[in-house]
């Protein structure tokens, strides 16, 4: 079965080709056998102000080209140097993988492929950060907060 079929939560708001459409009061799906729709539920939505990461940029692109917010061919061009970024970042790892995948899917203009493999590296990419966050020292921590060495003992 070729397109997409989607989802919903009950009352699930979703953008098809930029404009906002809600589910119904039960479950349900939507097969859309049209591979050229944009489509984007606001539950796959990141808030500019949670864009702090390099997996989230690239996310976000894919975001607004899908929501209509900027043009396909504008988009696509930044999206793809901010994935062979990623990629070289990732290379000949797991998450590489993902990274290569949601590559392939935005050459190909699948911008709800690209969400899908990148979600998938937003605990990866944080556990990454979070381990080369520097430790500081007491001393470090005095010395930021102008404490004098006699206040902490």
């Amino acid at each position: 079965m070729a397109g997409l079929v989607l989802s919903l939560k009950a009352n699930e708001k979703f953008l098809v080709n930029g404009a906002l459409v809600q589910n119904g009061d039960k479950r349900g799906q939507i097969h859309l056998p049209d591979a050229s729709v944009n489509v984007l539920r606001l539950s796959d939505c990141l808030h500019p102000d949670t864009i702090n990461t390099p997996v989230r940029h690239a996310y976000y692109l894919a975001q607004v080209i899908l929501s209509g917010d900027v043009a396909d061919g504008e988009g696509t061009l930044e999206l793809i140097s901010a994935l062979k970024t990623l990629n070289d970042v990732f290379v000949n790892t797991d998450a590489g993988v993902q990274v290569g995948k949601a590559l392939l899917a935005a050459t190909a203009g699948r911008y709800y492929s690209v969400l899908c493999c990148l979600k998938r590296l937003f605990d990866v990419e944080a556990k990454m950060l979070a381990a080369h966050q520097p430790v500081l020292e007491t001393q470090d921590v005095i010395k930021a907060v102008n404490l004098p060495l006699a206040a902490v003992s």
